[in-house]
């Protein structure tokens, strides 16, 4: 990596010991990172047979997509019941992650450890969930938290076994660090996790600005003066092209490097960085993309692909919405009553009465389905790169996004929640040793993010380390259609947690309220059967089980 900063700011914090940590290298922590140290430079060396692995981070990406857009808890089956609409919206929404699933197995029911960036990625880079770490938000870096200074990540891990690690983007919470203000604000966890790191801006904007006021256009629907954050959760339509945008640069990085060897990306300092992969070394190579988060500012021929005239977005759905959080528990209906979606609805009635609620749902809604498209054009250019790799016989795929997303549905326009739509998200994996039981299918196992770190330590051939939870999911991909029982565990903040099983959803918050779905027969979750009584034996067995998740070792799931 050229003389930077970065390496500046590294030599005065990495190279004395932590515990010494003062006035330049802020948030002292009286644990030493003695566990996360850089691989050493006699670190044994992975066999070259060993797989290449693309890991692709898309953030905020619902199933509002071709690959489960029509999945039974999929919104989208209410905002386009046509059957015939809906497929059309959906070919024109994410054709190359329908291409990607073509040749790879689709996790239809993947849930995320946390419905919020920093935990979710948290957990899944570090093998830790939220209840373990304490890791509930992301106002610090996570190795500021006592119980992850010493965490050893997944591509820290691979480095110490060979691997070159290397990428670009949002893959932890942040693609940057600002090591000005202290070791602690190494965002992408540059000084254990990756041999080079490209420290850049993300998302549909330029060199770090969403967009100049003059390039854009913000819907009058958005509620900027009643809108916390303002300029973050605004929607509207930009004159920059895509092909300038910093998620597309990323993006191409990724491509080149993966189909050339090597690539060049000017860092967030204004410096041009070369990354080139080993030829003697197996690599992973990680691409985080920040679309479709918010702010939801792409150009009009995204909006266009999705007229707000085939939306079933009206009086009736938004009744619906109402009457479907009446029965929720009483922290339930306090967080259903407060998000931006309320905000939304009531500037557009402030705007135009009855009908401006219904407009500014179809215009928001319209917004974050031209940036999911925006998106996966993206995604694109890294399908086509996989394709086109030299070495593509042995170079596994993995695609995630780090939760889901409400954008109406429960009344929120957020994630945040433990329903199942702030929840389930995207997994594909594309491994092409096992192309026989994986091209092109799907399972119904219900599996969690927090699974990947093992799993993909497994399908490297690599023993596992210790102190990881999660399962190893490489026996789905050798049979899909195999039984899997484990729940999946959601956690949001301390104490508030969800148990996602093949048939129900249960939810237990801090306070002891308790929620209850049939994601079989109520997959939008309308009926909330914690208030039958019918149902008080359900609760009892949900609450032990739950209880009994929360005390797992990392030796329970390995064992399994």
């Amino acid at each position: 990596m050229p003389q930077s900063i970065f390496q500046a700011t590294m030599k005065a914090c990495a190279l004395i010991p932590a515990i010494l940590l003062t006035a330049s290298c802020t948030e002292p922590s009286n644990a030493t990172p003695t566990e996360a140290k850089p691989a050493p430079e006699n670190a044994p060396m992975v066999q070259r047979d060993k797989p290449n692995i693309v890991f692709i981070a898309v953030d905020d990406l619902n199933v509002y997509n071709t690959v489960l857009g029509n999945e039974t808890d999929s919104f989208l089956r209410k905002v386009y019941p046509n059957p015939e609409v809906r497929d059309s919206v959906l070919e024109r929404l994410t054709p190359n992650l329908n291409r990607l699933a073509e040749q790879s197995l689709t996790f239809n029911r993947a849930y995320s450890a946390a419905p919020l960036c920093g935990p979710s990625r948290t957990a899944l880079m570090t093998g830790v969930p939220p209840h373990q770490s304490h890791y509930y938000a992301h106002e610090k870096h996570f190795r500021g938290h006592p119980s992850l200074t010493n965490a050893t990540t997944l591509p820290q891990y691979l480095k110490s076994q060979g691997y070159f690690t290397t990428g670009a983007g949002k893959v932890f919470h942040k693609g940057r660090s600002y090591l000005d203000r202290g070791y602690f604000s190494d965002w992408p966890d540059q000084i254990y996790s990756w041999n080079h790191w490209v420290e850049v801006h993300s998302g549909t904007g330029i060199n770090g600005k969403s967009d100049t006021p003059a390039s854009e256009t913000v819907s009058k629907y958005w509620p900027a003066p009643e809108a916390a954050n303002k300029q973050f959760t605004r929607f509207g339509v930009t004159t920059v092209p895509r092909t300038r945008s910093n998620d597309y640069v990323n993006a191409r990085f990724g491509a080149e490097l993966i189909t050339q060897g090597t690539a060049k990306l000017t860092n967030v300092r204004g410096d041009v960085e070369t990354v080139t992969l080993p030829k003697t070394q197996p690599w992973f190579v990680a691409i985080g993309l920040f679309a479709p988060h918010l702010p939801w500012v792409v150009e009009q021929e995204y909006h266009d692909l999705f007229p707000t005239n085939e939306m079933a977005i009206d009086r009736e759905l938004l009744n619906w919405v109402h009457e479907s959080i009446q029965d929720l528990s009483p922290t339930g209906l306090k967080i259903a009553s407060q998000s931006k979606f309320v905000d939304i609805i009531a500037h557009g009635k402030q705007l135009e009465g009855d009908e401006g609620e219904l407009n500014a749902w179809r215009e928001a809604f319209q917004s974050y389905l031209a940036t999911v498209a925006y998106s996966d054009r993206n995604i694109g250019e890294l399908v086509d790169a996989i394709a086109r790799n030299s070495e593509k016989d042995n170079t596994v795929v993995v695609l995630w996004a780090d939760h889901g997303y409400h954008i109406g549905d429960k009344n929120r326009e957020a994630k945040t929640t433990l329903w199942e739509g702030a929840n389930h998200t995207n997994l594909i994996v594309l491994d092409p040793r096992k192309a026989n039981t994986t091209k092109g299918l799907r399972t119904q196992a219900t599996v969690s993010l927090q699974d990947l770190y093992p799993t993909i330590v497994s399908m490297a051939g690599l023993p596992r380390p210790q102190g990881i939870y999660g399962y190893d999911l490489t026996p789905i991909l050798d049979s899909p259609d195999a039984q899997w029982e484990p729940p999946v565990l959601n956690t949001h903040l301390r104490d508030n947690h969800a148990l996602r099983t093949d048939q129900y959803r249960y939810i237990r918050f801090a306070n002891g309220d308790q929620e209850l779905y049939d994601m079989i027969e109520d997959p939008h979750e309308f009926t909330n059967l914690a208030r039958n009584p019918a149902y008080a034996e359900t609760l009892k067995t949900f609450n032990q089980q739950l209880d009994q998740v929360l005390q797992m070792t990392p030796d329970d799931y390995a064992s399994h």
